[in-house]
């Protein structure tokens, strides 16, 4: 059995891979917390782990921590796998491909994977991010925006009377802690409407636009024509874990 690990700037969510069927674990927030506690916790019921595989945007010092408690938990390395410039049938972009944050990587290759088509991937979490992939699987290149969480949260700590967290979404907001919280959003939706519109010009074709990550709550309702994706980068380090992975072994 392998253990699939998505370690995000704010969240660990995690599960298990036996006999190609993903099985979903846990989902917890490590921000300022330590690792080892929680994953004791977390893992309490796993018995033998055959292989460790962890897609990780954090740093080096966070993923030490993770490989610790692996090693003393189960006696395994975790592969920490960068993105390359070609895989699962997704070309990278980017001249420098392991650059590219591997969750990006790993969410385009669970959508080719799923569905070939023309398609703009939006990942909502601390930092929003948004991806072009063409039908023939070429990345056309991204965005990475604050996402409208941390453009609230940099707003309120170098403002003197902002000074709120509570607003609600109003499409016309008559309070600052409203037009705090709807302005956030409409900048993020602004910048998915315009990406996607550069998408379709050069793809020649109207992207179909895809949201996950936890924060895409608070915007699903302002993109209609969106679909709500779940575990994408678990899913695609499934993929890893079996095309790439097991082809190299």
């Amino acid at each position: 059995m392998k253990l699939l690990i998505d370690l995000g700037n704010s969240r660990l969510k995690w599960a298990t891979l036996r006999d190609g069927q993903l099985q979903r674990g846990g989902v917890f927030a490590h921000v300022d917390k330590a690792l080892a506690p929680a994953l004791h916790t977390e893992w309490a019921s796993l018995l033998r782990i055959d292989e460790v595989l962890a897609a990780s945007v954090v740093g080096a010092e966070r993923e030490q921590e993770l490989a610790h408690v692996v090693r003393e938990r189960f006696q395994r390395h975790v592969a920490i796998p960068r993105s390359p410039a070609s895989a699962l049938g997704v070309r990278n972009a980017y001249a420098e491909p392991a650059r590219l944050g591997i969750d990006r990587f790993l969410g385009m290759a669970a959508l080719r994977a799923e569905r070939a088509r023309a398609l703009v991937l939006v990942s909502v979490g601390t930092a929003l991010t948004l991806d072009a992939l063409d039908a023939d699987g070429r990345h056309h290149g991204g965005l990475i925006v604050a996402g409208p969480q941390l453009m609230r949260e940099a707003l309120l700590a170098n403002t003197a009377r902002v000074g709120t967290f509570d607003g609600v979404w109003r499409e016309m907001p008559t309070s600052t802690a409203d037009g705090v919280f709807a302005g956030s959003l409409y900048a993020a939706v602004g910048a998915i409407e315009r990406f996607c519109a550069v998408a379709a010009r050069d793809f020649g074709t109207a992207p179909a636009l895809f949201l996950t990550g936890g924060g895409a709550d608070d915007i699903e309702a302002l993109l209609p024509g969106a679909e709500r994706v779940h575990d994408l980068v678990l899913r695609g380090l499934a993929l890893w874990s079996t095309q790439v992975c097991d082809a190299d072994g």
